[in-house]
């Protein structure tokens, strides 16, 4: 068989195949197919080389090259070198003319990394896609414009959308304000990433849901901001339980207002707010104890004597403004905060909620009535004042003075002049 000197040249494999034989190899086949000798595998039967699985395609296309009818197209194969390795090849063959019969010639390129390559990329998508599809959290990402680009199947059950309905959509259109993804985007945009960021997302029902996210930016080549990808959770429940724990840790069991410690610590930030201003807006204090509520106690019992503190409460709830602190003290003694009023106002307010508490007809049980009276005491902040106690304590004097004069009273305390 003549040979090409050139062929040994060339970067791609080329062989020569002689009934089924390899006859010819350049010196880039036998450097591939790891032969320490031409005799290693030239004189070899090609079916030695060729796996199983894919001996009949390759064959086929032999035997078309064989008969001269034309060019075969590239075909990919697994191979096996001399030393038993398996490769992945991509062969093109066709008829060798000159030679005789059943001669081809036939060249082939190692694609062996490239399917090691495709093999990985097809298992890492597969197990991306396995993780996707099991994950409880919602996994997306978003371009730099915040249209969703990709979120995962886990959405559905989170917002009740499907995964279809979201992408292309504006992020922001899933939040019930708006504020709140450009504050995300901020701090993102500033750090580069946020853990546990508080959000809210609105469900496909109208539910509001607490969300938790944690998420990072996404550059492109030129180091510009591309968009976020990252992870947010579905929270409500830790927040309800969240907010129920601070509810019982800051309200009052029976009334629902705020309890004797959370009353006391928002006087104390009054105080600190205030104090070492030269311009201090004006703070007063209202005690207010409603007058012989032990009878009520004693006469038909505390259940009844609870259900007579709600209705009060519900009543000096009519009569405060929005920003008023109410809280009880304990028993049936409650404070409450005003402030930035003056003095006239201040006492305006407590004989507003004193004529109400008079005149409301209280229900202990059915088909029995009473009216209850309250007595209050006012103290207002002095610039010497630093503690709660210091205001309290002028208040419980007001308050006694009040029930002194026979109850149903409002009384300011006045400071001891210096």
């Amino acid at each position: 068989m003549p040979t090409v000197a050139w062929l040994e040249q060339l970067p791609a494999c080329v062989v020569v195949i002689i009934a089924g034989v390899l006859r010819y190899a350049n010196a880039a086949a036998l450097h591939l197919m790891e032969a320490q000798a031409p005799d290693d595998f030239v004189g070899r039967p090609v079916v030695d080389f060729i796996h199983p699985l894919d001996l009949h395609r390759v064959l086929a296309r032999i035997r078309r090259a064989e008969q001269a009818a034309g060019a075969n197209p590239p075909t990919e194969f697994r191979a096996y070198s001399c030393r038993g390795r398996t490769l992945m090849l991509a062969m093109s063959s066709t008829h060798l003319q000159d030679s005789g019969a059943g001669s081809v010639l036939a060249s082939f390129l190692d694609m062996t990394e490239r399917a090691a390559m495709e093999t990985r990329l097809r298992e890492t998508e597969e197990n991306f896609q396995r993780m996707m599809n099991t994950m409880q959290d919602v996994f997306y990402r978003t371009d730099a414009q915040g249209i969703t680009r990709y979120v995962c199947p886990a959405v559905k059950n989170v917002l009740g959308y499907t995964a279809e309905e979201i992408i292309g959509l504006p992020a922001a259109a899933f939040y019930p304000d708006p504020a709140e993804r450009e504050a995300l985007i901020a701090a993102i945009r500033k750090h580069g990433f946020v853990r546990d960021f508080p959000g809210r997302m609105r469900r496909k029902d109208g539910t509001v849901i607490d969300i938790s996210i944690s998420t990072q930016a996404l550059r492109d080549e030129q180091g510009q901001y591309a968009g976020v990808e990252g992870i947010w959770r579905d929270i409500t429940e830790r927040k309800n339980m969240e907010r129920e724990l601070e509810r019982l840790a800051t309200r009052d069991s029976l009334t629902g207002k705020l309890n004797r410690r959370s009353i006391l610590e928002r006087l104390e930030q009054a105080l600190d707010q205030r104090r070492d201003r030269r311009e201090q807006p004006s703070l007063f204090v209202l005690l207010l104890d409603l007058d012989h509520f032990k009878r009520i106690n004693d006469t038909h019992g505390h259940a009844v004597g609870d259900q007579a503190l709600c209705q009060f409460v519900e009543t000096v709830e009519r009569q405060r403004r929005g920003d008023d602190h109410f809280g009880r003290l304990g028993g049936e003694e409650f404070l409450l905060i005003l402030e930035g009023v003056d003095l006239a106002e201040a006492r305006q307010a407590a004989e507003r909620v004193r004529l109400a508490v008079e005149r409301t007809n209280i229900e202990l049980v059915e088909g029995l009535t009473t009216q209850l009276t309250v007595s209050i005491g006012i103290a207002q902040m002095q610039p010497g004042d630093r503690r709660p106690s210091d205001l309290l304590e002028r208040a419980d004097r007001a308050l006694y003075k009040a029930k002194d004069l026979g109850r149903n009273q409002v009384v300011l305390e006045v400071p001891a002049a210096n």
